[in-house]
C-alpha cells in the first residue's frame, strides 16, 4: 500500500503483506494469541476521551477496542519476504513498557530483532527499523501485551515492508527536523518524514504586486553550510505542520534552533514570540519555545493540569541582530526544564518528576504563536521576526554534554569555526512592481513607518530617522528607523539606531525627537522615551554616536538618565493645568550658549475642560539639564476645534528677518486629538508666523489665526532643520490613510512627503516650495516642454501620449476668462477615473477633487473634495506637482501645498489632462522620475 508519507520516495516497492493496514477492517493475514486484540480492528479517530489516533487510511489495530487493558495476548503478521530498501517501518502508540508491550520485527522462529512500545499516549508515530543485513529473508511483525492495568495496550497500524528510505545516521533520534535548505518556494520538507510543510508568506498570494517566495537567505560557501536560513518578516511569515503530522515525545524531549532575531515585540497578552510551538496554554497542553521582551526567551510545557515555564536571565537574552543556537531540554526523571544558550546552559527550573507533555491538538507552528495577540482586528503579533534554521525536535531529552556538542558540531561547519553575519537587512525589491508603493518619496525599506524626525546635516551629509515599526506594517513597538542623504531625494537605508531597551530609560518605545550638535559639533539626538511602568510613560531621553567619526553615524548609544521630565505642577498659567502624561516630540535647536527644547503637550482647566495644544519650553546650557521656560503658545481648540487637545511635533523654524531686524519664525504643529473627534486625526498641520525673542524666550505671533499648511488631508509629523546653506528645511509623513487590511497585503504603511523650503512671503505670510535638489531625480530628457503660450486644447493634443505615475509636472497657467481651470492625473482615457488639481478663481481656492480618484485600499469611503484660500500672482497659477504612483503633491505659488492620495482601480489611470477653457498654458514641462535608491 501506498500513504501520503511515502510520496515522493525513490525505490519504493510494494509490500507483500497482504493485509498490513488492517484496511480490509479485520485480521486477515494475522494471527492471534490469548485475548489481548481480539475484536480491536476498528474505524475510530480518536479514543473517546481525546482525539487523534492519526491513523493511516480508514482502519487500525486499537488494542484496547477489544476488552480494554486487562487481556493479554499477541497478533502476529503472515510471513514476508524482506525486500526493496530493507526497511521495516510501523505506526505505534499506546503504553510504554519495553519489556510487556510493545510490537517487534521478528524471524520465522520468533527472535526479535527489533522493537518498539509506545508513549502513554493513543496518538501514533512512526518507527523504522533498519534491517538491511536480512534482505532476502522471511521476517514476521508481531505486536505483544503481557500488559495490564492502566495503559496496558499496544496499537498498531501501516506496516511497510521494504519502503522507506535508509535512515540517515545524523537524523537519529529526532521526531522532526527542518532544515530550510531550499532557499526557494513556498514550503520547506520536514526531513523525518520527508513531507512538505506549507509556508505562509503575504506576497504568495499578493494583492497589490506581483507573486513573490518567502524571504530566504540561500547557503554562502565562504560562510558554511548552516549559513541559509528562512527569513520570518514579523508579522506574514510562518510554517505549518498539521497535529496529526506530529508525534512528539511525552516523557521527556529537546527542541532547538539557530536563530537570529531582528527586533523584539513589546509582548502584547504576555505571550513571547513564538519560534516553534504547538502549545494550547489555556489547556496546559503542548509546548513552546519563544522570545519575549527585549530578547528574554523561555520554553513552556503542558502536561494537562499544569504550565511549567522558565525563561533565561537578561544576561543570557539574544541580542538583536546576532546567530545563536539555542536549546530547550525537558527532563521529567530528574524534575528539570533546562535551557543552554550556544551549548551552555543559561537557566534550570525544577519541575515534579511525574510530569508529562500532554499534546496539543492543534498545528505545530514555526514563527507564529498558536494564539496570538491581534492588533488593531488585523495582526497577529507574538510573531518571530528574524531569521530560523536547523530547528529540531528531539524524541528524548539530551545531556548537557548532548547538547555541548551538538553546539560543536555546527560551528565547526562555520567557515573558520565562527558564526556567520546574520544577513536580515530589509530590502526594498520585496515590493517591486507594487502599484500604490511610492518610488521616490523616502519610506521606510519595510514594513511601519509614521513621521521622520530628527533631521539633521553632519558633514555634508543629510540624516534623517523615523518611527518605524520593523515587525509590520502597524504601529507598535516602535523604535528609530535611520537613513542617510548627500541630496536630500536619494537614500541609503542604515540600521536602526534606536530601539527599546531593556535597563535603558526607554524599554517601551523609542518615539518622536529631534537632532542638534553638541559643543564640540558632535550630534546629539533627543527622543521620547517611553517607559509603561512611569506616569508619564514620555520623557525626554538622549542618545549620542558611539563613534562620531563614523560618516554614517550608525550606532548610537543612549544616556543612562532621562533629561526632561514632565511634572504635573508646570505653570501653564493662571487656573489652568498642563495635561500631564502628554509629553513628547522635542524640537531642539541652539541660539548663541544656549539651547531651547520644545515639547508638545496640552493644558487643560483646572476643572479638567481642554484648552488646547501647547508646545512647552525649556532652556539648557550642555543638553543634559534644562530648565522650564513656561508654553511658548497654548492653543484654543474651543474656537479652532481642528488644532486639537494636544499639540505634537511642535516645530520652530526660522523664515528670515522683518525690515525692523527682528526674527522671524514660522511655529508648526500637528494637532492631536485624545478625546476625539476621530475625523480630525492624522489629517492636519497648523502654522503661526511671528517674531522670536531669544533673550526674552518670548514668541509673538502675528495673530492667534491658525492656518493650514497644506490643503490635501495628509500632510502631517513636521519635523525641521537649517541646513549649511541657510534653508529651513520641512519633512513629513504623508499619510496613506489605507485600511488596516490594505497595511497587511501591502506589506507597508506610509511614506514621507518630499522635503520642502520654508520662506518668508513679502506679506510676511509663510511661502512653502519645493527644493531644488528634485530636479536630482528627473530621468532624461522632458517628455513634455511646452515653453511659449498655447490654449488648453493644443496643450491637451500634445499630452495624449503622455502616461505615467512617476512624474515631475511644472505649470503655470493664467486664469484668463476660466471659472475654474486646473488639472487631472492620474487619468483613465475616458475620464472614469482621475484625480483633478483645481483653482476656483471667484471662490479664490486651490483644491484638489477625489471624487472619481479611486478608493482600491482606502480608508475614506468618499475621498471628497479638500480645499484652501489662495491668491494667484498676477493671475496665474504656477504649480510643481509630483506623482509617485499613490503619492500627489502640488506646489502652488511657493506659498501652499496639497498632499494627497489617489489608490485607482483603474490599470489605465496614467493620463494627464488639463481643463479650463479660457484659461492659458503659459508653460508647461513633464519628467520622468527615477527611484530615491538609484
Amino acid at each position: 500500500m501506498t500513504t501520503p508519507l511515502m510520496s515522493g520516495q525513490a525505490g519504493a516497492s510494494e509490500s507483500t503483506l497482504s493485509n498490513p493496514g488492517f484496511e480490509r477492517g479485520d485480521l486477515s493475514g494475522w494471527s492471534t494469541t490469548g485475548a489481548a486484540f481480539n475484536g480491536s480492528v476498528t474505524n475510530q479517530p480518536g479514543w473517546g476521551w481525546g482525539c487523534c489516533f492519526n491513523q493511516q487510511g480508514t482502519y487500525h489495530l486499537w488494542g484496547f477496542a477489544g476488552g480494554g487493558d486487562a487481556p493479554t495476548g499477541t497478533v502476529t503478521s503472515e510471513p514476508f519476504t524482506l525486500t526493496g530498501t530493507g526497511m521495516a517501518s510501523v505506526l505505534v502508540s499506546g503504553g510504554r513498557n519495553d519489556d510487556h508491550l510493545y510490537v517487534a520485527l521478528t524471524t520465522l522462529d520468533g527472535t526479535v530483532l527489533h522493537k518498539a512500545t509506545g508513549t502513554d499516549d493513543e496518538a501514533y508515530r512512526r518507527v523504522t527499523w533498519d534491517a538491511r543485513e536480512y534482505l532476502g529473508e522471511q521476517l514476521r511483525i508481531t505486536a505483544v501485551d503481557r500488559a495490564t492495568g492502566g495503559w496496558g495496550h499496544i496499537n498498531l497500524d501501516d506496516v511497510r515492508v521494504g519502503l522507506d528510505e535508509a535512515p540517515d545516521p545524523g537524523l537519529e533520534g529526532l521526531a522532526a527536523y527542518w532544515d530550510f535548505a531550499e532557499g526557494q518556494g513556498t514550503a520547506t520538507t520536514e526531513r523525518i518524514s520527508r513531507s512538505a510543510d506549507p509556508i505562509s508568506y503575504v506576497f504568495n498570494n499578493a494583492v497589490y504586486k506581483p507573486n513573490s517566495d518567502p524571504l530566504w537567505r540561500t547557503e554562502r560557501q565562504e560562510d558554511g553550510v548552516l549559513s541559509g536560513a528562512l527569513l520570518f518578516d514579523g508579522y506574514s511569515t510562518w510554517v505549518t505542520r498539521a497535529a496529526s503530522q506530529t508525534q512528539l515525545p511525552t516523557d521527556g524531549m529537546t527542541v532547538e534552533a539557530w536563530v537570529a532575531p531582528r527586533a523584539f515585540e513589546w509582548g502584547d497578552e504576555g505571550k513571547p514570540s513564538a519560534i516553534v510551538n504547538q502549545q494550547d496554554k489555556a489547556a496546559r497542553r503542548g509546548f513552546s519555545l519563544g522570545v519575549g521582551r527585549h530578547g528574554v526567551w523561555q520554553f513552556g510545557i503542558g502536561t494537562g493540569d499544569a504550565w511549567y515555564e522558565t525563561a533565561v536571565p537578561q544576561a543570557a537574552a539574544l541580542a538583536a541582530g546576532k546567530r545563536a543556537h539555542i536549546a530547550a531540554v525537558f527532563v521529567p526523571s530528574e524534575g528539570t526544564i533546562s535551557l543552554y544558550l550556544n551549548g551552555e546552559r543559561v537557566a534550570r527550573t525544577a519541575i515534579p518528576t511525574t510530569a508529562r507533555l500532554a499534546r496539543a491538538d492543534v498545528p505545530l507552528l514555526i514563527g507564529r504563536h498558536n494564539q496570538p495577540a491581534i492588533i488593531n482586528g488585523t495582526f497577529a503579533v507574538n510573531m518571530f521576526n528574524g531569521l530560523v534554521d536547523e530547528v529540531k525536535v528531539h524524541t528524548d531529552a539530551l545531556t548537557a554534554e548532548s547538547v555541548r556538542a551538538g553546539h560543536e558540531h555546527d560551528m565547526r561547519t562555520f567557515a573558520g569555526g565562527s558564526i556567520p553575519e546574520a544577513r536580515m537587512a530589509m530590502d526594498r525589491s520585496r515590493y517591486d512592481g507594487d502599484r500604490y508603493r511610492p518610488g521616490y518619496h523616502f519610506s521606510a525599506p519595510n514594513h511601519w513607518m509614521n513621521e521622520p524626525h530628527a533631521p539633521i546635516q553632519v558633514n555634508g551629509k543629510y540624516h534623517i530617522f523615523y518611527q518605524h515599526n520593523s515587525h509590520g506594517p502597524y504601529w507598535h513597538n516602535i523604535g528609530w528607523g535611520h537613513a542617510v542623504s548627500e541630496d536630500l531625494v536619494h537614500w541609503r537605508d542604515l540600521p536602526v539606531a534606536l530601539a527599546p531597551t531593556a535597563g535603558s530609560v526607554a524599554p517601551d518605545g523609542v518615539w518622536s525627537g529631534d537632532a542638534t550638535l553638541d559643543e564640540n559639533g558632535v550630534p546629539v539626538l533627543l527622543f521620547t522615551a517611553g517607559n509603561d511602568s512611569q506616569r508619564p510613560n514620555q520623557a525626554t531621553g538622549l542618545a549620542r554616536p558611539v563613534d562620531p567619526g563614523d560618516p554614517d553615524l550608525v550606532e548610537w548609544k543612549m544616556h543612562p538618565t532621562l533629561v526632561t521630565i514632565q511634572t504635573a505642577d508646570l505653570d501653564v498659567g493662571a487656573g489652568r493645568k498642563v495635561r500631564f502624561g502628554d509629553f513628547r516630540d522635542q524640537d531642539v535647536w541652539k541660539e548663541g550658549d544656549t539651547w531651547f527644547q520644545l515639547v508638545g503637550s496640552g493644558v487643560q482647566t483646572t476643572s479638567g475642560q481642554s484648552v488646547g495644544g501647547t508646545a512647552l519650553l525649556y532652556t539648557s546650557k550642555n543638553l543634559t539639564d534644562w530648565t522650564y521656560a513656561g508654553p511658548l503658545m497654548v492653543g484654543d481648540v474651543e474656537a479652532h476645534p481642528r488644532t486639537g487637545q494636544v499639540w505634537e511635533l511642535p516645530t520652530f523654524l526660522p523664515i528670515g528677518k522683518d525690515d525692523q531686524g527682528r526674527q522671524r519664525r514660522a511655529l508648526l504643529v500637528n494637532p492631536s486629538f485624545p478625546d476625539g473627534p476621530a475625523e480630525y486625526s492624522s489629517k492636519y498641520t497648523y502654522y503661526w508666523v511671528g517674531t522670536w525673542d531669544a533673550q526674552a524666550r518670548r514668541w509673538t505671533p502675528d495673530t492667534t489665526e491658525p492656518k493650514l499648511l497644506d490643503y490635501g488631508d495628509h500632510f502631517t509629523g513636521p519635523s525641521g532643520t537649517v541646513d549649511d546653506k541657510g534653508r529651513s528645511l520641512v519633512f513629513s509623513i504623508a499619510q496613506d490613510r489605507r485600511t488596516e487590511r490594505a497595511h497587511y497585503d501591502a506589506g507597508w504603511a506610509h511614506n514621507a512627503g518630499l522635503p520642502v523650503q520654508l520662506s518668508m512671503r513679502p506679506d510676511g505670510d509663510l511661502g512653502v516650495s519645493p527644493i531644488e535638489e528634485v530636479s536630482r531625480l528627473h530621468v532624461g530628457e522632458p517628455l513634455l516642454d511646452i515653453n511659449e503660450p498655447i490654449s488648453v486644447a493644443d496643450a491637451n493634443a500634445r499630452l495624449a501620449d503622455i502616461k505615467g505615475d512617476m512624474l515631475h509636472i511644472k505649470l503655470t497657467l493664467e486664469r484668463g476668462s476660466a471659472g475654474t481651470f486646473g488639472l487631472d492625473v492620474l487619468r483613465s482615457p475616458g475620464g472614469e477615473e482621475r484625480t483633478r488639481l483645481f483653482y476656483d478663481a471667484p471662490a479664490g481656492q486651490l483644491g484638489v477633487d477625489r471624487t472619481r480618484s479611486g478608493n482600491n485600499s482606502s480608508v475614506d469611503a468618499n475621498l471628497g473634495i479638500q480645499k484652501g484660500p489662495l491668491t494667484l500672482s498676477n493671475g496665474e497659477l504656477s504649480l510643481d506637482v509630483f506623482l509617485d504612483r499613490s503619492m500627489i503633491e502640488a506646489y502652488a505659488n511657493a506659498h501652499k501645498s496639497i498632499t494627497t492620495r489617489a489608490y485607482p482601480f483603474r490599470q489605465d489611470s496614467l493620463g494627464l489632462r488639463l481643463f479650463g477653457d479660457g484659461s492659458v498654458v503659459k508653460s508647461m514641462t513633464i519628467w520622468k522620475m527615477g527611484n530615491l535608491t538609484d
